[in-house]
């Protein structure tokens, strides 16, 4: 789906596909050759697989906390604010 910024599923939206983007595309010292699974970013934020599985997701609007999005952030060792770069993928 594509939300406009005016509503409030938006921010989650943006957020998912930052989230896959760093997930598939980083260097953390946690990934492989700048890839990480599913289940090894939840492995690593203490999370399930089910979680991580259902933020990325276009068709389900998972809500998640702070605390959550800053797990994921530190394992993928990015600055939590890149979260919400509106990148054009």
């Amino acid at each position: 789906m594509h939300f406009s910024p005016d509503d409030d599923r938006y921010i989650y939206e943006l957020v998912s596909k930052n989230i896959k983007y760093f997930r598939l595309h980083n260097n953390s010292k946690y990934s492989h050759y700048g890839r990480m699974t599913q289940e090894e970013l939840a492995e690593k934020c203490d999370l399930s697989h089910s979680l991580i599985s259902n933020i990325e997701s276009a068709k389900v609007q998972q809500s998640f906390s702070l605390a959550v999005l800053y797990r994921i952030s530190k394992v993928l060792e990015i600055d939590i604010k890149e979260f919400f770069v509106d990148r054009k993928f």
